[in-house]
């Protein structure tokens, strides 16, 4: 009864001590391996708020609408990489373009957590390509691209072009290409180009972002507007076509114009009598239509020459040395040999400096109370009195 009685009894001392032993080992793996798993955890939140942080600096590429990139952060908006983290979350002062916060607090008592890694320490970033976190214990780095360059010094390039596919030739400064960026300091820049005589025009340092562009065609004004998606490491190319053919060799329209009632006056262009005087005329068709020739048709005592024509305020003719006399064509020279006029459009014509010789000083001729016939390029004719002289 003994012997089995003793069978039955507790755990001995080496077998406790032997579970306690196995209990500690299986407690030590358990934390090391929570350990590690926290760690992970750590690097990995690190990662995606680094990544957050590079979204917020040069924009998410995977953003797009109907195929065209929409998102470029702070750099898109600025033109410029921020000096620190801060500037992702308050507007710089006097940065109009801002357009944050490109970034969000998770913790309103924590003012700056969006710039701490996942073991509370402030990320490494100067303003330059690379953001940086030490927490770890080796670094975790994270770029946003290869070169500031790819971001800050990108090229636009493009042809302009008129509605029938012709370049601009010799009238390549008819024409103004206009591109708005951010300046980098928080505002607009304006930066402008003529194309060459085949239409090719290029620009850049131009940093990445949606921009609007404008080709202008200066003789009238007429705007071609759009915007380009400049990519890192870009060099953007488009065509662009005017809605008209200034530079191609077609038959003008016929009968545009006509004279507006009323505008014909004489002015003291000469320096004792009225020896010039101007009119208005009005494209009454729906489409530009353009003059490079006028005709006068009057009758004056003594013989008159004229040397001058504005056209809507610009120097169109200058006639040295021959002055051009009644029912005689005169070509327009500068700045250009062809003057658009829009659809609808009124534009003011002056004809100056009549004198009675064709060459050398002349004495000055009066022009007022004279019939005038004029007739231009597309066969538009009209008549008007000068009336009195208004001096």
């Amino acid at each position: 009864m003994n012997r089995i009685a003793n069978r039955n009894a507790g755990f001995t001392m080496v077998e406790v001590i032997m579970v306690i032993i196995i209990a500690a080992i299986l407690v030590t793996v358990a934390l090391r391996s929570v350990v590690t798993i926290t760690e992970t955890s750590r690097v990995e939140e690190t990662k995606r708020e680094m990544e957050q942080l590079a979204f917020a600096l040069t924009g998410n590429p995977e953003l797009e609408n109907n195929g065209v990139r929409t998102d470029f952060g702070y750099v898109g908006d600025v033109g410029s990489l921020p000096s620190g983290l801060d500037s992702l979350f308050t507007m710089p002062p006097g940065y109009i373009t801002w357009n944050g916060p490109y970034v969000s607090r998770r913790f309103k008592q924590i003012t700056d957590d969006y710039a701490r890694d996942a073991w509370g320490l402030e990320y490494t970033y100067t303003g330059g390509i690379e953001i940086i976190s030490t927490g770890s214990g080796s670094d975790i780095v994270r770029k946003l691209a290869d070169s500031a360059s790819y971001l800050l010094y990108n090229q636009v390039t493009g042809v302009v072009l008129d509605n029938n596919g012709a370049p601009p030739g010799s009238e390549k400064d008819t024409v103004r290409i206009e591109l708005t960026i951010p300046d980098g300091s928080g505002n607009m820049v304006v930066r402008s180009t003529y194309p060459d005589a085949g239409g090719y025009f290029s620009l850049d340092s131009i940093p990445i972002g949606n921009h609007d562009i404008r080709v202008i065609y200066l003789p009238i004004d007429d705007t071609l507007k759009r915007f380009v998606s400049v990519l890192p490491n870009s060099v953007l190319y488009q065509e662009y076509f005017l809605s008209f053919n200034p530079w191609s060799t077609i038959p003008p329209t016929e009968g545009c114009f006509e004279y507006v009632e009323g505008t014909a006056q004489t002015l003291a262009y000469g320096t004792t009598t009225c020896n010039g005087f101007e009119f208005q005329v009005t494209n009454t068709c729906g489409e530009p239509a353009y003059v490079s020739s006028i005709i006068l048709e009057y009758t004056s005592s003594p013989d008159a020459y004229y040397q001058n024509i504005k056209w809507d305020n610009e120097a169109a003719l200058n006639a040295t040395p021959d002055r051009i006399g009644t029912g005689e064509t005169a070509d327009f020279q500068e700045p250009s040999p062809v003057e658009w006029v829009g659809g609808g459009e009124t534009v003011t014509v002056q004809i100056y400096t009549f004198k009675e010789t064709r060459d050398g000083p002349g004495a000055e001729v009066p022009m007022n109370d004279l019939d005038i016939t004029v007739t231009l390029t597309d066969g538009s004719t009209f008549s008007f009195n000068t009336g009195d002289c208004a001096e």
